[in-house]
């Protein structure tokens, strides 16, 4: 249990950071990190991991979808990491879907822990979007 809250506060710096540093990819790239998270603990509160996590795969891949579309509109090169640390959580769902043997563990691992780089990259992000003077309302 101290994991998730722990995931949670440092979610929460990422929004706060985001919200009065960053820009307007900033911010987009966080929502949709809090939104993700959200609807994945209200959907599917206790996973088992024992076979793909379907409603879990589905919100990572429109988390990719979104942070692909930040990519895709910004001349910065920090998406392009989000994005690929989302693209390796989507190839871990489609692992276990192609080989059943997969442990629980490394399955559930690798769902849940891929999120703190993608966290780290949009604070940083955020944070260097004032010093170039990219904040805009």
């Amino acid at each position: 249990m101290w994991t998730v809250a722990a995931y949670y506060g440092v979610l929460l710096i990422t929004v706060v950071v985001a919200m009065r540093r960053g820009g307007r990819w900033e911010r987009w790239a966080a929502y949709t990190a809090l939104l993700a998270s959200v609807f994945t603990s209200v959907l599917v509160p206790h996973p088992k991991w024992t076979d793909i996590e379907t409603q879990i795969f589905v919100i990572d891949v429109l988390a990719l979808m979104s942070f692909w579309y930040i990519a895709l509109k910004t001349h910065r090169f920090w998406p392009y990491w989000i994005t690929g640390w989302q693209l390796i959580a989507i190839f871990g769902h489609v692992q276990k879907l192609m080989f059943s043997e997969i442990l629980e563990r490394p399955y559930a691992l690798l769902s849940m822990y891929i999120s703190y780089p993608i966290l780290l990259v949009i604070i940083y992000a955020s944070g260097s979007a004032k010093r170039r003077g990219e904040v805009g309302a």
